[in-house]
């Protein structure tokens, strides 16, 4: 029996619910959720489904969970279960397609959105969002930067459609590198910093706005101004490799080598699997030996 099972046993259930006190288990899995104990708020449903209860908000939510935790066969079940039963439930369809797209059928993922794409609102925000990360996905940058205006137009006050547009229009390279220079034709670096400001407006805790709002205004050569939004980011993040290993490259360009190597031990610290780092790592040590 797999891990994720032995959570989630029968006789478990059957302890949980013998408790004297009642317990809301949604309102359980929610709380579980948002602190992303994703094992722990598949339990409290599984506890709430077994008491004879159900409504398409727990069947999406326990998708929600499963996708988490990359049980897409478990995940497409509820969602399944919810399409039938509750066919207007649009935030499930929603889910479905992001369940699809997690696990590789961007196909499916991107028909379950075209079905649903005429909703406004804060959820059609929601799925422009995810239908400009399939087009990204597959290097259509100009159709994910309608989609993302689109997304802002529908729900203003989204900071993750302001943060989606500002990583675009931040881009010299996709993240898999397959497209070549065409994103770069999307690269505006006051529109991207007007959309990261904006995004840290509606939420200062969004750690990865200040982190590549930081980038952009290093590439700017705003130094003191991207020092101060990458060191905000790591104090928001402490954990994060990658904020320190960002941080490296900028001094490796500055030529401040000693400043490099230590947030690359930092980062080697925290993720000594990262092969990017060791090799900077490599060469910032290469460069010191031959001063």
């Amino acid at each position: 029996m797999n891990k994720l099972c032995k959570w989630i046993s029968f006789p478990f259930l059957i302890y949980l619910l013998s408790c004297s006190e009642p317990v809301n288990w949604l309102d359980r899995a929610k709380t579980e959720f948002k602190e992303e104990d994703y094992l722990g708020a598949i339990v409290a449903l599984n506890a709430y489904f077994v008491e004879g209860d159900t409504s398409c908000e727990a069947l999406q939510l326990r998708a929600a969970s499963f996708r988490r935790v990359e049980k897409w066969r478990l995940a497409a079940m509820d969602l399944k279960r919810a399409e039938e039963k509750y066919p207007e439930c649009l935030e499930a369809l929603l889910e479905f397609a992001r369940v699809l797209s997690d696990s590789g059928d961007t196909a499916g993922a991107h028909q379950k959105l075209i079905n649903i794409q005429q909703t406004r609102g804060d959820l059609g925000s929601e799925i422009q969002i995810e239908l400009a990360w399939l087009a990204y996905k597959q290097d259509r940058f100009n159709s994910a930067l309608l989609h993302l205006n689109k997304a802002i137009q529908f729900d203003s006050s989204s900071h993750l459609a302001w943060y989606y547009r500002g990583y675009l229009q931040s881009r010299f390279t996709d993240d898999d590198h397959s497209s070549g220079s065409r994103i770069m034709e999307l690269l505006d670096f006051d529109k991207a910093i007007a959309d990261y400001t904006r995004c840290l407006e509606l939420d200062s805790e969004f750690t990865d706005a200040w982190y590549q709002r930081g980038m952009v205004y290093l590439n700017q050569l705003k130094h003191e101004k991207g020092l101060a939004d990458v060191a905000r980011a790591i104090q928001l993040e402490p954990e994060y490799s990658y904020y320190y290993t960002g941080r490296a490259e900028y001094y490796i360009r500055e030529g401040e080598f000693r400043n490099a190597l230590n947030n690359l031990n930092t980062a080697f610290q925290l993720n000594p699997n990262d092969s990017l780092n060791r090799e900077l790592r490599q060469r910032v040590l290469d460069s010191l030996k031959n001063r």
